[in-house]
């Protein structure tokens, strides 16, 4: 057991590690390459469409392109905006705020890419809903004839790459943790290869699509589920004394009430959660700023100086403050992750890349505003300069500088939301996993219209159980095994978006040039 502990642990650290951000960062930049720094020359437009016409349903779909924008929000919006911000300003200093915000720009070109794909290859369930995702676009742009080398060789390349420092790290190591080292080494050397075969892709697409799917499945009941169960009931006992059992009790008919209602009444609740939760923090987070309004010029300061000097870190050590950053950025929005291609893909919308359009504000709104209000209150308030700080424990100290024992109050409301609306987005995005693995095992499209029901049913009550089961147990190897296939479904999804990348600027530009 303590072997298969230690493998767990070795492979979240690389696929959370240095090869991992190279490909997601890269990812983004090049993408932000290929589509002319759409981020930038669009976001007026963006921000335009999805405040007003975005609230009309209008073509195929199933909720309304806000109440997408809103439903993938809440999946990123979770712990990490309180937590994970304070854990990077813990280890990398002030400046990691900034290196957030950087990968929070480039992450709009991948989230706008997995918006557009999603929508563009996505198909219908037995209920007439929509499912969308990596895996669609996996398996149907795969399979296109014609497919440009370009993003080929670059998604080839970063494999390769990855693989040979997943084996330089195997010679570190010894024992089974070694061979499974070798053996993932091994994988994606030879996933890398199959890169490089024209003749390989409808089939890889197919197997990528599955492993994503599989990937995210598992992620959806950990990372998605029993990890946030588990910090609302910390945060619960720890502020009001509510015994841990009796919020995951709560928690568990809260969720099962909204989820059973599908997509379209987990859109319609996050359309009101999300716009609540965030207006609440951001009242919450202005009052630590207005407390320390004369210290705010220098917090500022000292963010944007650590990010280029490294100071506040031990040794001046730039490529922490830089790690840190970028790591908790990608964690926090999820850009590259594939989480987003699967609520986007049930937007009312007669065109991707108008769809797309909306989905590169969840980045924008999930790092650079709510992340900032958490970041900068730490930095404000000195809090950071406490080492034996870390994590939420941070945030509320930064809080409490403010507001006392009510700022700690404060922080652990923000956590129920979060985390709250956290848990309804992965609901759907389990599910939509689980009904692909299903209907990929189940090909006879009759027999699965009469399973799916079923499947359904027992999907949202197995998921409510396991919230319950994560509000009342400890969870160190559950957080990491799920934490690790959070990261593992980042792979297929950024190699497909390096694949498909000639499809997202042949949409875009189509268009773009149609509505300017």
């Amino acid at each position: 057991m303590s072997a298969i502990v230690d493998f767990i642990n070795w492979l979240d650290g690389e696929v959370w590690g240095i090869p991992m951000i190279v490909l997601l960062l890269g990812t983004g930049i090049l993408l932000t390459a290929f589509l002319k720094v759409i981020q930038f020359r669009r976001l007026g437009w963006s921000i335009r469409f999805t405040l007003f016409e975005g609230r009309k349903k209008t073509g195929e779909g199933d909720i309304t392109p806000f109440q997408a924008l809103m439903a993938t929000i809440s999946g990123t919006v979770g712990i990490g905006n309180i937590a994970g911000v304070a854990t990077a300003i813990h280890f990398g200093g002030p400046g990691a705020l900034f290196w957030m915000w950087v990968t929070a720009l480039v992450g709009m070109a991948t989230r706008y890419s997995e918006g557009l794909l999603g929508v563009a290859f996505r198909d219908t369930l037995p209920d007439g809903t929509m499912i969308g995702g990596t895996f669609n676009f996996l398996e149907k742009g795969f399979a296109m004839e014609n497919i440009p080398k370009t993003g080929k060789y670059i998604a080839a390349i970063f494999t390769l790459l990855f693989a040979v420092f997943v084996g330089y790290d195997a010679t570190k190591l010894a024992g089974a943790t070694q061979i499974g080292a070798i053996i993932v080494a091994v994988l994606f050397g030879i996933l890398g290869l199959f890169l490089l075969k024209d003749d390989a892709y409808p089939t890889l697409g197919k197997v990528l699509a599955i492993l994503f799917a599989l990937f995210a499945s598992i992620a959806a009941f950990g990372i998605g589920n029993m990890t946030q169960s588990n910090s609302v009931a910390d945060a619960m006992k720890t502020a009001f004394n509510i015994p841990m059992w009796a919020t995951g009790l709560i928690l568990a008919v809260l969720t099962f009430i909204v989820i059973i209602g599908g997509i379209k009444r987990i859109g319609e609740v996050a359309e009101m959660l999300v716009p609540f939760m965030a207006i609440v923090y951001f009242l919450f987070a202005i009052g630590v700023w207005i407390k320390f309004a004369g210290k705010l010029p220098a917090a500022f300061a000292t963010i944007f100086e650590d990010a280029f000097t490294g100071k506040a870190v031990a040794g001046g050590a730039i490529g922490q403050v830089i790690l840190w950053g970028v790591k908790r950025g990608l964690f926090s929005n999820e850009a590259g992750l594939g989480t987003a291609t699967l609520a986007h893909a049930a937007a009312k919308t007669d065109h991707p890349s108008r769809q797309a359009h909306v989905a590169m504000l969840g980045p924008f709104i999930d790092t650079l505003i709510i992340c900032t209000l958490t970041g900068v209150s730490i930095v404000v308030t000195e809090a950071y300069l406490n080492p034996e700080l870390n994590g939420a424990p941070l945030t509320q100290a930064a809080f409490a500088a403010a507001f006392g024992h009510a700022g700690e109050i404060m922080v652990a409301i923000g956590i129920v939301l979060f985390a709250y609306s956290t848990i309804l987005a992965w609901s759907f995005y389990g599910r939509q996993n689980v009904m692909y693995l299903a209907k990929w095992l189940e090909q006879d499209p009759e027999k699965f219209a009469k399973l799916y029901p079923k499947l359904h049913l027992i999907y949202n009550l197995l998921f409510v159980i396991f919230i319950y089961v994560g509000s009342v147990t400890k969870l160190e190897t559950v957080w990491n095994f799920s934490d690790m296939m959070n990261g593992l479904m980042a792979i297929p999804n950024l190699i497909g978006l390096l694949v498909l990348s000639w499809y997202v600027k042949k949409k875009t530009d189509e268009f773009i040039s149609a509505n300017p």
